[in-house]
């Protein structure tokens, strides 16, 4: 078996779309992201004050939407990263990007040790146990988006492990504390200022930003604003409140690429099926290979035997 210190997620090529090429159509927007200078106090003050300064909101019909349809990935992507715009290397450990954040001092100290057990070939990573990314960690991801706005409601898909966004803008506000539960990809609600998605994220469950990054708590709610800067370029600017993790809010921006090719499609991705990603009892990790005890056979994992004679060739 062969041994790795860095964790990849094992997908089938088969399940990924094609590489981004991308068209010359899409919809101009006449709304680009705001600035995001001014400092909040919470994710709830800046998200209120950016819906005073759109007039309470844009009320979108079907015809009005701005045509966010094709198929998206990442074009600014940099590995073991959350801030796309820090591309130096940590000295003590090349490949792995030094953080623009400020932590409190537990998560930093949370954070060093982390990176620490990665020197040793210790780190674990949630995805390798096909585990969701989680948000806002799901905006660094690689592997093909889907966009679908509606009047009400936005639905944001990745293929990786099928996680789907829904964001509520028909006027709703969060769920009832009584009944909220920390989600893997959390509780969102939002509005329109003109073409631009304006995005209120709470009740998250716990995780990290990406390998090599630190943690975030349960308590981390965030801002996001949605919007096309040129015909082909989706920008999304972030906010990041966890007042037990961050000094300081933590700001962000990812963009992705619309490939409007209608032959180019979003499929099902199944991580178990492909994930040869294992732990061994002192906790390092192993990809199994054909012939190693517990190696999962992409083709035929899961299905029953008597069929496998009509498997496509």
């Amino acid at each position: 078996m062969k041994k790795i210190t860095r964790l990849h997620l094992k997908t089938s090529i088969g399940i990924l779309s094609s590489l981004m090429v991308v068209s010359a159509f899409a919809q101009t927007p006449t709304q680009k992201p705001t600035s995001q200078e001014q400092e909040y106090e919470t994710s709830w003050e800046e998200y209120m004050a950016l819906k005073e300064k759109a007039n309470g909101g844009t009320k979108h019909t079907y015809e009005t939407l701005p045509n966010w349809k094709g198929v998206w990935r990442s074009s600014n992507r940099v590995r073991h990263s959350f801030d796309f715009s820090i591309v130096k290397d940590r000295a003590d450990l090349p490949q792995y990007k030094i953080i623009s954040a400020e932590l409190t001092p537990k998560y930093l100290a949370d954070y060093e040790e982390h990176i620490e057990e990665i020197k040793m070939g210790l780190g674990w990573d949630r995805l390798s146990d096909c585990l969701p990314a989680g948000f806002p960690r799901w905006l660094t991801e690689p592997f093909s988006r889907e966009f679908v706005p509606t009047p009400d409601q936005t639905w944001l898909s990745h293929e990786q492990v099928n996680e789907t966004r829904r964001v509520y803008t028909d006027g709703r506000g969060h769920g009832a504390e009584d009944f909220a539960i920390p989600l893997w990809l959390g509780d969102s609600i939002g509005f329109w200022n003109e073409d631009t998605l304006v995005i209120h994220t709470t009740n998250l469950k716990a995780g990290r930003y990406q390998r090599g990054q630190p943690a975030y708590s349960f308590q981390t709610s965030t801002v996001e604003q949605w919007g096309m800067i040129d015909q082909t370029t989706m920008l999304v600017k972030i906010t990041i409140y966890d007042p037990p993790a961050l000094v300081k809010p933590w700001h962000a921006e990812f963009t992705y690429a619309v490939n409007r090719d209608p032959e180019i499609r979003v499929n099902y991705n199944s991580c178990e099926e492909n994930n040869m990603v294992v732990r061994m009892p002192s906790g390092e990790a192993t990809i199994l290979l054909p012939g190693d005890a517990n190696y999962n056979e992409p083709t035929t994992f899961g299905i029953p035997e008597v069929t496998w004679d009509t498997i496509p060739e």
